[in-house]
């Protein structure tokens, strides 16, 4: 009986759990090619691709292992990770949940599939977004949308790219923003809250950022529940350069009023 291919499985596993790379590939590569259906051979060399930063070779050696060892979990978790390091997000959900399937209790399958499908959602919010704000001529509407998909895209992804068209799709909305009077009674015990919101009101029409987010700040103190403070203040937050401030206000701004609209800007009438 021919013992070399299981000696020098067993001398590459080594190799992979010494880190010594180089070696394990070299007795891999060897593996493989005597015997192509040898599935832990072809995942032990996936490993050692991903390791040395080869992922699309990492793939194609993992992709030989499922084809090989089709109902081996971790197989199907590591073609996964290879696939997202690539790119492949979609392929990278679609092997973990196979590998899911077959060991429902595999935790990192389970783990880096939500984190691939939270990739997915932002990454669809964001493209929502850019096609929006780019179109040939959008409207209003398609501008209060897009910044709605960036936010979003950012708040499901801290690293989402929308980051970076946040500011021009806000500041479009500023050129568009309309004054909204709030129909509502001023009560005494209202009066600080309201002269806030005016202070606020007065500093976004003359761009002073550091006032209103200042006197926004301090409405909140009063009423921490107004839809249209942190409207305001996530203007002002994102043109101070504290993106995630900005997306903060505009989150809770969305959560008190879904149907908010950031081309309005509400201002408090007080009784003269």
């Amino acid at each position: 009986m021919n013992t070399e291919p299981k000696n020098r499985l067993a001398r590459a596993i080594e190799a992979v759990e010494q880190a010594d790379f180089p070696v394990a590939i070299s007795l891999l590569v060897v593996l493989v090619v005597e015997d192509s259906t040898n599935g832990h051979a072809w995942s032990q060399l996936g490993v050692c691709y991903l390791e040395t930063q080869r992922p699309s070779d990492a793939v194609e050696a993992l992709s030989r292992a499922v084809q090989a060892a089709p109902t081996d979990a971790q197989a199907h978790y590591l073609l996964g990770n290879a696939c997202g390091s690539t790119g492949q997000l979609e392929r990278a959900a679609g092997c973990y949940r196979r590998a899911l399937e077959i060991d429902p209790h595999h935790s990192k399958a389970e783990e880096f599939l939500i984190k691939v499908e939270s990739l997915l959602e932002s990454r669809e919010h964001y493209r929502t977004g850019l096609s929006l704000l780019y179109s040939s001529d959008p409207t209003p509407q398609d501008l209060n949308r897009s910044l709605r998909e960036l936010i979003l895209s950012v708040a499901i992804f801290e690293n989402s790219p929308a980051r970076d068209n946040l500011q021009e799709c806000a500041r479009r909305l500023l050129d568009l923003q309309q004054e909204s009077p709030l129909p509502m009674a001023i009560t005494p015990e209202l009066q600080p809250w309201a002269a806030a919101c005016e202070r606020g009101y007065h500093c976004m029409r003359f761009k002073n950022w550091v006032g209103a987010q200042a006197a926004y700040e301090e409405a909140l103190t009063f009423r921490a529940g107004d839809a249209f403070v942190h409207q305001a203040l996530g203007f002002s937050f994102l043109e101070l350069g504290e993106v995630d401030n900005a997306v903060r206000a505009w989150l809770r701004a969305l959560e008190l009023d879904s149907n908010c609209d950031f081309t309005q800007l509400t201002r408090i009438q007080r009784p003269t």
